[in-house]
C-alpha cells in the first residue's frame, strides 16, 4: 500500500495538484474520523492543504514529516 501511496504522491506533485486543497472546505469531517486527534480549528481553517495537514499530522500524533506525508496521500489517495 505504501508503495501504491508514494507513486500516487509523485504523481500529484509531478501533475501540481493537491486535491487535499481542492476539496479541503468538504473534508473537515472526514479528516476529523481518520485522525481522531485533530480539532475542528485545525480542519475549519479556509486554505488548508496537504502540506498544512501533515504538519498537524506530525504535532498531533509525534510521527516524522515522511509518516505524516505518506498518510496525507493514502487520504488523497482515497479522495
Amino acid at each position: 500500500m505504501q508503495l501504491k501511496s508514494l507513486r500516487a504522491a509523485l504523481t500529484n506533485q509531478v501533475m501540481g495538484r493537491d486535491r487535499v486543497r481542492e476539496q479541503w472546505s468538504d473534508l473537515g469531517g472526514k479528516m476529523r474520523r481518520r485522525w481522531r486527534k485533530l480539532k475542528w480549528q485545525d480542519v475549519l481553517l479556509p486554505d488548508g492543504d496537504g502540506e498544512y495537514l501533515a504538519g498537524l499530522l506530525e504535532e498531533r500524533y509525534g510521527i516524522d514529516r515522511r509518516e505524516a506525508l505518506l498518510q496525507v496521500f493514502e487520504f488523497e489517495s482515497d479522495l
